[in-house]
């Protein structure tokens, strides 16, 4: 791999039981697809992700959080890093072992985008955006993350909300074949943290 090319990734993750038509989660991430996909110079951008999960109506808790993270750990650890910042502590090991398991097709990833929209709860979606931007120390083993994410719900039990949904997304079809695109069908979610926890990682972060 070349030291001086940066190598920047992305993924989206719909998480759900499996249905016999797509779910609404997977009809949203179709369209989102569709909006970055129209500007391929700038579908990797952060502020192109941020600005087209926006356009997803009646999100409720809403929340903002910006932090950069300086960690020592071995290289070959980066990816499962990225993957445990990009996903809640209950969606360990599951999730974020088929996210690190994405990454590590790119060696050392220096920019990565991950939305997921879990609606393993059928009455709601949990929409989750993370934007990491990974910078390397003269210590190869020394990493500055910055991170911004973005997470907020859809309550698809308000009529309104549902209707909302329905009329922006209804014609869209869940994607599929695409390298960029994970589906998985994990209902209930394990609480207890992932082994690849156990990588020797020293973090120390501010907001």
């Amino acid at each position: 791999m070349n030291p001086f090319a940066r190598t920047a990734a992305a993924l989206f993750l719909v998480n759900g039981p499996k249905s016999n038509s797509p779910l609404d989660a997977e009809k949203i991430c179709s369209a989102l697809i569709q909006t970055l996909l129209e500007d391929a110079s700038r579908n990797l951008e952060a502020r192109a992700w941020q600005n087209a999960v926006q356009t997803v109506p009646y999100q409720v808790g809403k929340m903002k959080l910006t932090q950069t993270l300086n960690c020592t750990m071995p290289l070959g650890g980066l990816p499962d890093k990225l993957a445990s910042m990009c996903t809640s502590e209950s969606q360990r090991p599951t999730l974020a072992k088929s996210i690190g398991s994405y990454l590590k097709q790119f060696g050392k990833p220096t920019a990565f985008n991950c939305l997921i929209l879990d609606q393993s709860d059928t009455a709601e979606i949990h929409l989750s955006l993370t934007c990491l931007d990974v910078t390397e120390d003269r210590n190869p083993e020394k990493f500055s993350i910055a991170s911004t994410q973005v997470s907020a719900k859809l309550k698809l039990s308000n009529q309104q909300t549902q209707a909302a949904i329905t009329e922006a997304f209804g014609s869209f079809q869940a994607t599929s074949d695409q390298p960029f695109y994970l589906r998985t069908e994990l209902i209930q979610m394990p609480t207890k943290s992932s082994s690849m926890e156990d990588i020797h990682t020293r973090c120390s972060g501010r907001t």
